[in-house]
């Protein structure tokens, strides 16, 4: 596996209720890129209690919105970024493509 350092910087937007992530990557002392990742919760699903009230599913999901790093260091760049998510419980990471489409990483 290829030895990156990865440095993380946090934000909170009150606004969009939204954690975003900076991750800066270097190898050694050079620069090897950057990604920002958007994470909030996603309310789409429905699910019963043991009372069998309805109460909403808050799925943690993150969004990658940049993504600039040298193609030789990508994969395990976005391992890291991966393991970091779901380090702090984050399990399912989108983009969008071209087309407004999610597709998971």
């Amino acid at each position: 596996m290829i030895d990156i350092n990865m440095k993380v910087q946090p934000s909170f937007y009150d606004d969009e209720c939204a954690i975003v992530f900076s991750f800066y990557f270097n190898k050694a002392t050079r620069k090897i890129g950057e990604a920002v990742v958007y994470t909030c919760q996603k309310s789409d699903e429905k699910e019963y209690s043991q009372d069998h009230i309805d109460t909403d599913v808050r799925e943690k999901i993150a969004y990658l919105k940049e993504f600039s790093i040298v193609d030789e260091y990508q994969a395990t760049s976005m391992k890291k970024i991966q393991h970091f998510l779901n380090v702090i419980g984050i399990e399912k990471c989108v983009k969008h493509n071209l087309q407004g489409n999610e597709i998971a990483f």
